[in-house]
């Protein structure tokens, strides 16, 4: 015990003496400092100070300037909106319309701001919970998202567009003049961003009360009772494809049914519809001429076991038939002739012999025998 305590107060001293020589140098440093200061001009005393004070004051200013950048500073993505307006972001994830012409922006920071519709000019732009008009072409705010309580608006088509107020939807014009009343329900249903509250040809695609889609016209007027799932735009040619339950139709310019929705696809070319019906496909043109009787989306070589080769494994032969594709279902077509032995409504085909095939029925995945004409052999 009495060694620790020996240790223990040797230690003590050592310790002593270094904070002795610490200080001591301090006190030694401190006066050589404040005479060496004492002996400077006061010009250099001024610049010594000053330079202690800019450079952490400058280091800070740099530092608040790097992180008010890095929050709400230019982020310089911008987007041209027409000849002398710009869109311009800001590292906050907010934009400025800015004006080239007067150097100046002419908005405070939003949100976001709309695409237009070709012919058109005045583009919605958002705020928290609000919305309202900006004209591309000059910059300015036509209708005050601030001023109006719009919670949700469209693009302006044939002189209309959409905005929700107290969860309706009604249409006004751009003088912000309530056109078509707030009496309409709103839906986020499937593809409605893409094809809803917009005019096109006179008539906009609008739900019920359901979420069921119809179309109405310029005056509010149901011309299309709702009854389907989405109307797509008009193709140029002024045909709409409507679809129900996943079957697909087609209104033609005056709204009226030229195929009602009981296709698998309607593709509306320029000259006539591709329809796809019970594992067939076809084209018509806009009289309903057939064009062509027999179309498929692709096909694919069938081969057979046909022997075996020196190692024992199976050899197999290219038949005189094809798999060909119609909407992710396979039928059988003579390659030869180009006629089809049976429509495409299998999900699978295979060949077991030169006149045998397997097929897999599409709703219950059960295997059958076909021979070459079509006609089930057996089931598995």
């Amino acid at each position: 015990m009495k060694r620790l305590t020996q240790i223990f107060q040797a230690l003590l001293g050592v310790v002593a003496l270094i904070f002795t020589a610490i200080i001591a140098f301090g006190r030694l440093a401190w006066r050589t400092i404040r005479n060496w200061w004492k002996n400077r001009s006061k010009w250099l005393r001024r610049s010594i100070v000053a330079i202690f004070i800019i450079v952490p004051v400058g280091f800070v200013a740099l530092v608040a300037y790097a992180l008010y950048e890095d929050e709400y500073g230019r982020d310089y993505w911008d987007r041209k909106l027409s000849d002398n307006i710009t869109l311009h972001s800001f590292s906050d994830n907010k934009w400025r319309v800015y004006d080239k012409q007067t150097g100046e922006y002419t908005t405070d920071k939003i949100n976001w701001l709309s695409e237009v519709l070709e012919n058109d000019s005045l583009a919605v732009y958002a705020l928290p919970n609000k919305r309202g008009y900006i004209n591309v072409n000059t910059g300015r705010i036509i209708i005050d998202a601030e001023a109006n309580d719009y919670r949700k608006a469209w693009v302006f088509s044939d002189g209309l567009a959409a905005v929700m107020k107290d969860g309706k939807i009604g249409f006004i014009n751009a003088n912000n003049e309530v056109v078509i009343p707030f009496q309409f329900d709103y839906t986020d249903k499937c593809r409605m961003w893409e094809f809803g509250y917009v005019f096109h040809n006179g008539y906009c695609a609008m739900p019920n009360a359901d979420g069921n889609l119809g179309l109405i016209d310029k005056s509010g007027n149901w011309v299309v009772e709702p009854a389907y799932d989405e109307i797509w735009a008009p193709h140029k040619s002024g045909y709409r494809v409507i679809v129900k339950d996943n079957k697909h139709g087609v209104l033609n310019a005056d709204c009226a049914v030229v195929y009602p929705a009981e296709y698998g696809y309607i593709n509306i070319l320029s000259d006539g519809f591709v329809l796809t019906k019970g594992g067939k496909q076809w084209q018509v043109d806009f009289e309903g001429n057939t064009v062509q009787p027999f179309m498929f989306d692709g096909t694919y070589y069938l081969k057979y076991p046909n022997g075996y080769d020196s190692c024992g494994d199976l050899t197999y032969e290219f038949a005189d038939f094809v798999k060909y594709e119609v909407m992710n279902s396979y039928g059988i077509m003579n390659r030869i002739t180009g006629e089809p032995i049976t429509p495409a409504i299998y999900s699978d085909i295979n060949m077991l012999s030169k006149d045998l095939f397997e097929v897999q029925e599409y709703d219950s995945y059960d295997w059958y025998l076909l021979d070459t004409k079509g006609n089930v052999v057996s089931k598995k």
